[in-house]
């Protein structure tokens, strides 16, 4: 299993990507999942790949966090327009996965929303519908979409790994698969390990924060048991650090890095 931290992490300190690509070279990270405000169309592909190149970091998923934080877009949405507009940026983010030689990208609101804009059954089948264009263009271009659930307070369609995999049941592409996010599981499924052997190859990404959302190994959940269960379904994914930054990113990420190495 290879680490990686989101560059979310990041955010509100200025620095630009290149630099938070130094960050995980510096710090030990063998990649990073790369999260931007501007269109996936739009960013300077030349100048991520000579801070790869330069600091021997690849990209482990792109992430598509700010396609509904900041441009209000989602997989779901009750509006045509917004769909299409959606499954758009997807398809240019897996373009982007391509020039940079990475095989994920991955889709937490992007795909649900934050909330029911519409009755869940339209809103579920909405999201059906999409996903099933999204896998296709998936295929087509070589990558994996993954679909991430979230805890009833943040979203309010896939909160379970018993949703998800509901979900993938009804879209039926291999190129759409699931992430599990341990702070999410951690409140709305019955035991992280359980879940993890339930997904097996279905599983296609990994987030890891505590409890408290803060770095792992600084809260209540087993970890030790969660790399136990992503062994026996030889998980050989990423492992990303997507948590809080406390007092720090550097701090907070060599503190987890450190403990989650103990562990492997």
């Amino acid at each position: 299993m290879k680490l990686g931290f989101s560059t979310v992490m990041y955010e509100g300190t200025g620095l630009p990507l290149s630099d938070i690509i130094g960050k995980a070279a510096t710090l030990g990270y063998d990649g990073v999942e790369l999260n931007f405000r501007e269109q996936p169309s739009t960013l300077d592909v030349n100048e991520i790949l000579g801070a790869l190149r330069t600091f021997g970091v690849r990209v482990a998923a792109i992430g598509t966090r700010h396609m509904h934080v900041t441009h209000g877009l989602y997989l779901a949405s009750p509006r045509r327009k917004v769909r299409e507009e959606a499954i758009t940026y997807v398809t240019e983010c897996m373009e982007l996965a391509d020039k940079l030689n990475c095989s994920i990208v991955q889709a937490g609101w992007a795909f649900q929303g934050s909330k029911l804009e519409a009755p869940f059954e339209t809103t579920w089948e909405n999201a059906v519908q999409s996903l099933k264009e999204v896998g296709r263009r998936a295929l087509d271009h070589g990558v994996k979409f993954v679909i991430e659930y979230q805890n009833k307070g943040d979203a309010k369609l896939v909160n379970t790994m018993d949703d998800a995999l509901r979900i993938l049941d009804e879209v039926g592409y291999d190129s759409v698969l699931v992430m599990a996010d341990t702070f999410h599981m951690n409140l709305e499924d019955p035991s992280l390990e359980e879940s993890i052997l339930k997904a097996n190859k279905r599983l296609g990404y990994v987030h890891l924060a505590d409890n408290d959302r803060l770095a792992p190994g600084e809260g209540r959940i087993d970890f030790r048991g969660v790399i136990r269960a992503l062994r026996k379904i030889n998980y050989e994914g990423y492992l990303v650090m997507e948590f809080e930054p406390k007092p720090n990113p550097d701090d907070a990420l060599g503190r987890a890095i450190k403990f989650i190495r103990s562990l492997l």
